[in-house]
């Protein structure tokens, strides 16, 4: 959690997508697709390792949603709180 440039609070949601043998996929869009609001209305895209970071200014639990180019999906609920030291984290899976 680090403060933001608003002077109210940022808290980072990480995690990994990965394919249904483990392996990580790289550019899938991971959003946010449920959760208290306000919250972004924008993807971050897996990296080569297929990990992702995603910033809200809310505590709560939240939906996360990636979804692969050739259109498979995967969710995962994740909670975010004042005292959580790392990050909250998410694994994805894609079937």
């Amino acid at each position: 959690m680090s403060a933001d440039g608003g002077g109210g609070r940022a808290y980072r949601i990480t995690g990994t997508v990965l394919d249904a043998h483990g392996d990580p996929v790289p550019g899938v869009a991971v959003a946010i697709a449920d959760g208290p609001g306000p919250f972004p209305d924008i993807a971050a895209l897996t990296g080569a390792d297929g990990r992702f970071s995603l910033s809200v200014s809310t505590e709560g639990v939240y939906t996360v949603q990636g979804t692969a180019a050739d259109g498979r999906s995967a969710r995962a609920s994740v909670e975010v709180s004042a005292g959580g030291t790392p990050p909250a984290s998410a694994e994805l899976r894609l079937g």
